[in-house]
């Protein structure tokens, strides 16, 4: 637990270790094996997301592994080191026994002026008139695909790059990609074609149903750089199709 939190978690009993295994206040935005908590601070009247991986079934299955809280707080450790805008984790909490992995708990503190990438598409650019929205979207392409090479370039891999999963925040007039939960990320420096592919497929997903193939073409092209070959830009969008063809998006209406 960062020691300058403390006081603002223990507004809401979390200094307590024995509470985050059943911590259940604050709205619930995912319950099950997962729970997501988003959880108001009286104390400085900010907002924490509360994120716990319960294991009763499979304990075994992080035996003397990392925790995907772990794994997730590291990961955005490698986010900053390279640049990318992430989250911040005040608190790590895990409940082991023999090495087996009971509980695992992350707190992440909640960015201001932030709207899901998916959310921010549907409610607030394609509300936007078209030139200011042609704009705002070129430059929102550009910073996504300069992330996506400078993390690839570094050996690192989100691996669950759904547009759910990138907030955009807007600070004044210029909008930022930020990347947020990423348990299953990993750091690979070669062989690591498949997860280029895995990652490029996660943002492909949802743009399916708002551009044409066409213009998701020609967005490999920021990816790749201009000078890639055809061939290289063909061979990596097959591969791409192919990788979202063993569970294929849900066409949806803009």
């Amino acid at each position: 637990m960062a020691p300058e939190h403390l006081q603002s978690l223990s507004s809401v009993n979390l200094a307590n270790p024995r509470v985050w295994p059943i911590f259940n206040q604050g709205e619930v935005l995912s319950k099950g094996t997962t729970t997501c908590l988003k959880v108001s601070l009286p104390s400085n009247q900010s907002t924490i997301y509360f994120k716990r991986y319960s294991y009763k079934k499979n304990r075994w299955e992080f035996f003397l592994r990392r925790s995907k809280a772990a794994n997730e707080s590291i990961n955005y450790l490698r986010f900053k080191e390279i640049g990318i805008p992430t989250l911040d984790t005040i608190a790590l909490y895990e409940q082991r026994s023999l090495g087996r992995l009971d509980v695992a708990c992350i707190i992440t503190t909640e960015l201001p002026n932030t709207t899901r990438l998916d959310h921010f598409f549907k409610k607030v650019l394609l509300e936007m008139p078209k030139n200011e929205r042609l704009l705002i979207l070129k430059n929102l392409k550009e910073q996504l695909f300069e992330q996506l090479k400078t993390a690839h370039n570094a050996g690192v891999f989100h691996l669950d790059l759904k547009w759910r999963n990138i907030l955009i925040q807007q600070t004044g007039h210029t909008y930022t990609p930020i990347w947020i939960d990423c348990p299953r990320g990993v750091q690979r420096k070669f062989f690591n074609y498949r997860l280029k592919v895995a990652d490029l497929s996660g943002l492909a997903r949802k743009a399916l149903s708002f551009f044409t193939t066409q213009q998701l073409y020609r967005m490999l092209y920021c990816y790749l750089g201009t000078s890639a070959s055809k061939a290289e830009a063909r061979k990596l969008f097959l591969d791409v199709s192919k990788h979202l063809s063993r569970r294929p998006p849900k066409k949806l209406k803009p």
